[in-house]
């Protein structure tokens, strides 16, 4: 075990080493790319200016993104498309990546070995129990940020699904009140904050940076992975290719959210009547018991010692 313990320190320190080593040549690249940028600067250049970026996009992020580059290529390529779907569907938070969140898995597996290992020495815990400890606690700690994704991007979908039906209502509303599409998403949006009107937002911002409208409504149901929202952006764009009526296809997919939440409603409702047996089972029968059978027990059981 001194063996195992020497090789993970070993290589601990060394991912260290090249993460800070990484982070003091990313941040002297950036400052030479500012420099190179302010030499080459004219009237019509980005007007962001990285130097006023927060620490952890402008240095931590980059170079833990250079550090995933060099250990997540051994990563089969399924399971980095797999990972890269639940960021996506998450909302990308942070402009976290797939390398970036290996990095994050990797720390977080290496601090949680070095706690297992702490602890079991500490309280004396030797042979297969110590074996068994370090490596469950390593293995959930690299499996943490992961979880920690799909969590918020199931959450997300969940959001998205429950505001659609309402999102689609005010958007006929404000359709069939004289408003273009375009200004009627826009409006809609405003009023009601939340992930859906995110990606509505930025589908608008890439019509109006020169996108078309098709690849900004395409790129709402690739970011968000909701069937339902997939299903009413394909029925708008066959509308607008086959110059249908806008009004009567939102009339449409309206009802047809309605009616998917209603089933939704419905099958959870259907769920719940199982779920609530093991609680029953469990935690609310035993009670009743008790109270109800525990007296009559106590009476025979006095009754019996007393005839004894």
């Amino acid at each position: 075990m001194s063996i195992a313990l020497t090789v993970m320190v070993f290589i601990f320190t060394a991912f260290l080493v090249v993460a800070v080593g990484s982070i003091i040549v990313n941040r002297r690249r950036q400052l030479q790319s500012r420099l190179a940028g302010i030499q080459k600067m004219t009237d019509d250049a980005d007007p962001e200016d990285m130097l006023r970026l927060p620490f952890m996009q402008r240095v931590i992020l980059p170079a833990m993104n250079n550090i995933g580059h060099v250990l997540g290529n051994i990563t089969p390529r399924e399971i980095r498309t797999r990972v890269d779907k639940k960021i996506r569907y998450a909302g990308s938070p942070k402009n976290i990546n797939f390398f970036t969140l290996f990095v994050l898995q990797v720390i977080a597996g290496g601090l949680l070995f070095f706690l297992a290992w702490f602890l079991t020495g500490t309280f004396q815990v030797e042979g297969g129990q110590k074996f068994l400890i370090v490596t469950l606690m390593t293995l959930g700690g690299f499996f943490l940020p992961y979880g920690v994704i799909s969590s918020k991007a199931e959450s997300r979908q969940q959001t998205i699904r429950k505001t659609l039906p309402d999102f689609l209502d005010l958007l006929l509303v404000s359709v069939e009140a004289g408003l273009g599409f375009d200004m009627a998403l826009k409006r809609v949006a405003s009023q009601m904050p939340g992930p859906l009107s995110t990606e509505v937002k930025r589908a608008l911002d890439a019509i109006r940076m020169g996108g078309s409208r098709e690849e900004a409504l395409r790129g709402i149901a690739w970011r968000s992975g909701v069937n339902e929202l997939s299903s009413f952006i394909s029925s708008v764009i066959q509308a607008e290719q086959l110059g249908s009526n806008i009004t009567s296809t939102l009339q449409v997919q309206a009802e047809a959210m309605r009616q998917k939440r209603r089933q939704r409603a419905e099958e959870m409702a259907t769920k719940a009547q199982v779920k609530l047996i093991f609680p029953l089972v469990f935690f609310i029968f035993p009670s009743l018991f008790v109270v109800i059978i525990g007296p009559a027990v106590i009476q025979i059981f006095r009754t019996l010692i007393g005839g004894l």
